[in-house]
């Protein structure tokens, strides 16, 4: 009996070792699969890892990055991280149903998460962080209630669900530089596990909850930078007393910091930059752990502490740059540590202690765009750490110090330009041969320009600009330093402007310079000579300055290499000849300024090749005539072609330039009229035609530049009276038509409530207001009826005279039409012609009409009528139509030519030679018709 008990526990254990077996069997086989179909979801394995080590002739568990369980021999670790590959997650991921741990951080894995991944219940860490992951994290995130730390950083996930509030565990969420929007779910704030929360870098908007630290009395780190947050910072702020470090830059918080941060014993870092927070900062200068400080690009106001450093003496980072702040610098600043220290563009006044020198440890140190003044602390060009030396746009003065102990290994840059420095160029900065941004100008500086840059290997922009530095005249070094420059192969800005450099720019030297320069300012040096072709190769050049010397010759064709320029500026030289055709070859060329030059001859037509030209100036030079094609441009925004010779017609198609803002042709030889298309610029602020030889009327299209803020139409011959169209212009407040010949009433409304009597000197034709010094208006109701009897006599009466003399020519042929028929019977009988009807005619202008009482001449709404007529003379018209329709087609000829003859303008009206020719060919139509109505045959009248 026991055997049989005995035989029959071993046939159950073994079954059961059997059962477990096969069944571990299957799942390792199912895990198995899972993980080929990841593989098969990957598209680019760049380092081929996957295909040559996942393979089924090898156990799951020695697969790089794949990690089994001791006890089940199940996948619980999958760390695919760092490999860069492409692809997408498989439903098949689910059957990993051991696994606790999955990495694929810096791969490019993209799509959605399937939603079998739910599944993974046993997850604890997710890192998904620096992919191309997109939508919304699921709402099954909530599924993971033993999840502890989730990164999803680095993502295109667009939504945070209510349901992550369902991960009690949760110490990390790191879900920042995402595409998450709406609000924070406020579950979030209940995870009272939570130690570290980054949700910057996405678009987050709304508030923080005022009681936020409530249930998270955890949190250690909390992130929300670079967001659309707004509302004030949360008073209970300083319940979250474990808080390291928080950051909450780059929103829109505004308010101030409240006490409650006081509070905050641990804190080691704090970042509010970039908000606009206001008031005062003295709640956070009693945290004594703190060792950053980031208030940067706020409105905070009021002094420093005096003992920022006895309170906080941990402190390494200071940035307060763009707010409030006053006062002066504390003088215990040494008794910080500072690394970086930032106070720039404040109203900090006063002078920078001496102690600042003994900042064994700063790096950083920038105190730009305030009020201080008084020497440099010669003691920090000691420092041997220093990185980065910005004192711009102050008042110091003084000199730097001399080259002794002047040593500054590890300088970067060093921008002091807009004070009143002085003295010589510090030699010593030869040391600093890791410098690359070097700024000085706008000072004092004087002297010679030493050769130091061939040390200086590393510069990528040198400024020097607005200071008295000169060169060794006469020495054979004297343009030494321009050739040391040319050891910096890197510069990229070279500003020299503004110095009395005084001489002949050496070819060479000169064209040794880096190619790499993008940047070459020298103007205003008193340089002289002609251009050098070796101009050619600063092929990387976008801006160049040349203005402002005294170079001569012709601008050298080489200048066709610089296609990358877009900015050139040669004005107030003395160049000479025509504009090269090898310019109109610079295709980025967007700012031209030739301007101040003797240059002459065609402005050519291949300007119109600088699709890209935005500003073009050629004022004060000796060009003569102006091709049309410059008109083509249409993107330019400024055209200034003054003090030229420049002659013919304005009537080209400057309505093509529809972005102009800006147009000056004055003081040449323009004459004609003016264009009427100049209303279509309607972005047109200024225009200036003043100083020409125009004749007519001031257009009244130009009340359509609404823009416009300036109007100089001076010393022309305009005639006509000032269009009261330009009373709707509400912008314009210069405005000049003096020494024309204009006449009438000047414009009351609108911006001329404005003008002075400057602006209409030299009219003698102008009335108006007395303080215009122009003659009082005579009585509107005489002023009218003079203006209606000039309108009769220059322009009606002429018109009346002459249609009546053609109307009374018309009377005489058609009578010796009339008595010609009635003679041509062949057996000299009386004839009885058809039925006769008496007709009376007007005349084409309806002179009753235009004596109206109105401001306007109004034509009469009659058709083909012109003024009545006498009865007695009557034109007798048989009723038949055809003979009816002859007789008005050679009345309308008749009155179409008197039409013509009665052209404003005299050069559109027939000569008198034509008026007869015309006249004839009419007669001959007119009789022909007449003859062809005649009937067949002829019945007599019966009495």
């Amino acid at each position: 009996m026991e055997k049989t008990n005995f035989l029959l526990l071993f046939i159950l254990t073994l079954s059961s070792i059997l059962n477990l077996a096969f069944s571990s069997n299957l799942n390792f086989t199912s895990d198995q699969s899972s993980l080929l179909a990841i593989k098969d979801h990957i598209t680019f394995d760049p380092d081929h890892i996957l295909a040559k080590n996942w393979s089924t002739t090898t156990s799951i568990c020695s697969w790089v990055g794949v990690t089994c369980g001791a006890r089940h021999r199940r996948v619980t670790v999958l760390d695919l991280s760092n490999m860069g590959l492409n692809g997408t997650l498989p439903p098949h991921i689910g059957n990993l149903s051991f696994l606790s741990y999955i990495d694929l951080s810096v791969n490019n894995f993209y799509g959605h998460l399937p939603q079998e991944f739910s599944q993974l219940r046993r997850l604890k860490i997710i890192n998904f962080t620096e992919n191309s992951f997109s939508g919304v994290i699921p709402s099954w995130i909530g599924n993971f209630s033993k999840l502890e730390q989730l990164f999803m950083g680095y993502n295109g996930f667009t939504n945070l669900p209510n349901e992550i509030g369902n991960c009690r565990k949760l110490k990390v969420s790191r879900l920042g530089h995402n595409q998450l929007s709406a609000v924070i779910p406020s579950t979030v704030f209940n995870l009272s596990s939570l130690e570290y929360l980054d949700l910057g870098y996405n678009h987050i908007s709304g508030t923080l909850p005022n009681d936020m630290c409530k249930n998270i009395s955890n949190i250690q780190f909390l992130l929300f930078t670079s967001n659309k947050l707004q509302g004030r910072l949360p008073s209970s702020i300083g319940k979250c007393t474990n808080l390291q470090e928080i950051s909450f830059g780059e929103n829109k918080f505004v308010g101030g910091i409240s006490t409650s941060f006081g509070s905050l014993t641990k804190l080691k870092k704090i970042y509010a930059y970039s908000n606009t927070l206001t008031g005062l900062i003295s709640p956070i200068f009693n945290i004594s752990s703190l060792e950053l400080i980031s208030i940067d690009g706020n409105n905070f106001s009021g002094d420093l502490p005096i003992d920022i450093c006895d309170k906080l003496r941990m402190l390494r980072y200071l940035y307060m740059k763009e707010n409030g702040f006053t006062g002066s610098i504390p003088r215990d600043i040494w008794n910080c540590s500072f690394v970086d220290l930032d106070l720039e563009i404040n109203y900090l006044t006063g002078r920078v202690p001496h102690e600042i020198g003994n900042l064994d440890d700063l790096m950083f140190l920038t105190m730009g765009s305030n009020s201080l003044y008084g020497e440099i602390p010669h003691a920090m060009f000691n420092s041997t750490k220093l990185q980065v030396l910005n004192m711009y746009d102050n008042n110091f003065s003084e000199n730097l110090p001399s080259g002794n102990g002047f040593w500054l290994p590890n300088l970067q840059e060093m921008l002091l330009w807009g004070n009143k420095l002085s003295g010589g160029f510090p030699s010593s900065l030869s040391n600093s041969s890791d410098l690359i941004w070097l700024n000085l100008s706008h000072n004092f500086f004087s002297g010679f320009i030493p050769d130091i840059f061939n040390n200086l290997g590393n510069l990528k922009e040198v400024g020097l600009a607005n200071n008295k530095f000169t060169t060794k005249s006469g020495s054979i070094d004297q343009w030494g330093f321009l050739t040391s420059l040319a050891n910096c192969k890197r510069l990229t800005s070279l500003f020299i402007s503004l110095n009395p450099l005084n001489g002949i720019l050496p070819a060479t030297a000169f064209g040794n310079l880096s190619t790499s320069l993008e940047q070459l300012y020298l103007d205003d040096c008193q340089l002289r000579g002609m251009i050098s072709i070796e101009i050619g190769n600063f092929t990387n050049t976008i801006a160049f300055y040349l203005s402002g010397n005294e170079f001569t010759g012709s601008l050298p064709i080489t200048i066709q290499r610089l296609q990358r320029l877009q900015l050139l500026h040669m004005f107030d030289n003395k160049l000479q000849g025509p504009i090269p055709q090898a310019l109109c070859n610079l295709q980025n060329l967007f700012d031209l300024d030739l301007s101040k030059n003797e240059l002459s001859g065609l402005i050519p037509s291949c300007i119109a090749n600088l699709t890209s030209l935005r500003y073009l100036s050629l004022a004060s030079n000796n060009f003569s005539t102006l091709s049309s094609s410059l008109w083509t441009l249409k993107d330019i925004l400024s055209v200034d072609l003054s003090s030229n010779a420049l002659n013919g017609s304005l009537q080209g198609k400057i309505q093509n330039l529809l972005t102009l803002t800006s147009l000056d042709l004055s003081s040449n030889q323009f004459s004609g009229d003016i264009p009427t298309t100049l209303g279509d610029l309607q972005t047109i602020q200024y225009l200036s035609l003043s100083n020409n030889k125009l004749q007519g009327i001031i257009p009244e299209s130009l009340g359509s530049l609404v823009s416009l803020l300036s109007l100089d139409l001076s010393n022309n011959s305009l005639s006509g009276v000032i269009p009261q169209s330009l009373v709707k212009l509400i912008y314009l407040t210069n405005f000049n038509v003096s020494f024309n010949k204009l006449k009438g009433r000047i414009p009351i409304e609108g911006p001329f409530r404005n003008f002075s009597a400057q602006s209409f000197l030299g009219n003698n034709g102008l009335c108006g207001s007395t303080h215009l010094q122009v003659p009082s208006c005579k009585n509107s109701s005489l002023h009218e009826h003079k203006s209606k009897t000039i309108v009769v006599l220059e322009f009606v009466l002429p018109t009346i005279a002459v249609t009546i003399l053609i109307v009374l020519l018309v009377v005489v042929i058609m009578r010796r039409s009339y008595y010609a028929r009635k003679t041509s019977s062949s057996n000299g009988c009386y004839i009885a012609l058809p039925e006769w009807r008496i007709v009376s005619y007007l005349a084409d202008v309806g002179i009753s009409k235009l004596l109206r009482e109105s401001d306007h001449v109004t034509q009469t709404i009659t058709l083909a009528t012109i003024g009545y007529m006498a009865p007695d003379i009557n034109l007798f018209v048989p009723s038949d139509e055809q003979f009816i329709s002859a007789k008005k087609d050679g009345i309308f000829s008749i009155l179409e030519l008197a039409l013509n003859c009665c052209e404003e303008h005299a050069e559109k009206r027939p000569n008198i030679g034509d008026v007869v020719n015309s006249l004839k060919t009419i007669k001959t139509k007119y009789l022909k018709n007449i003859e062809a109505t005649r009937p067949s045959r002829i019945t007599p009248r019966r009495s």
